[in-house]
């Protein structure tokens, strides 16, 4: 089988997005195109430079991972990352994304000009850093003549390059929506109105998937701990595994 695939933003659940790739290679269903948007870019930019998704789990729950992170002293952001990390370049050792094996695209919000753009081409780990920039707890990322932020803050699920491809389009949604509300109360309203608003474009792009592949569990996680990576993997893979049964692969 082979399919287009869209990995969403939610920092530290990516480990969800290495479960559903581990189930890709036992499955041997084979990607075609790629769209990424920030922890969803740096994992489908190194899973496409060769590096397997255990082993990207392992650099992610690594010293040397957590070392690349600093606090700023609100110099512009609340933490600071270091570019120049060798671990960086072991997570995702192609230099550009012209240099992929398939076709990504990789979605960030240019503050500078106000608008989301999508990067075909270019500098594959600034271009990654950039998309992955949650402001204010990172500073943007200057690239050309912008200043470049999460592009999760427009849209966390990106599939319109992958409409121009025959394959079925899989999109994997770390802020799933859970679609059974029947909470009261004004905070519960304002939560759930303010979910609504940020993730409308998800709900759009999920839509357009043939497949999709979440779980209401992952919101149980912290976008901010990586102390539940192994839990997050497990339950991705097994989420990707059931759905595909549901393929008859």
């Amino acid at each position: 089988m082979e399919i287009s695939l869209s990995l969403s933003g939610g920092a530290a659940r990516g480990a969800y997005h290495l479960g559903v790739l581990h189930c890709l290679d036992e499955l041997h269903i084979e990607i075609k195109a790629l769209c990424g948007v920030s922890i969803g870019a740096i994992i489908g930019a190194s899973y496409t430079s060769g590096i397997k998704p255990k082993k990207q789990l392992e650099i992610f729950q690594s010293k040397e991972f957590r070392d690349i992170f600093s606090f700023n002293w609100f110099r512009g952001s609340l933490f600071d990352v270091n570019h120049a990390a060798n671990i960086l370049q072991e997570l995702i050792p192609k230099k550009n994304i012209e240099d992929l094996s398939i076709p990504m695209w990789i979605s960030a919000l240019d503050i500078t000009h106000a608008e989301s753009f999508l990067f075909e081409r270019g500098n594959i780990k600034e271009i990654c850093l950039a998309s992955s920039a949650l402001t204010p707890l990172f500073k943007p990322v200057r690239y050309g003549d912008s200043m470049f932020a999460d592009g999760g803050f427009i849209n966390n699920l990106v599939v319109d390059p992958l409409q121009n491809f025959p394959h079925k389009i899989v999109g994997v949604n770390l802020h799933p929506f859970d679609r059974n509300f029947h909470k009261n109360g004004f905070f519960s309203y304002l939560k759930r109105v303010a979910f609504i608003s940020n993730f409308s474009e998800v709900l759009q792009s999920e839509k357009r998937c043939d497949i999709v592949i979440e779980s209401l569990k992952i919101r149980e996680f912290s976008i901010f701990s990586f102390s539940n990576l192994e839990a997050m993997f497990v339950l991705g893979y097994e989420d990707a595994k059931r759905i595909f049964a549901l393929q008859n692969l």
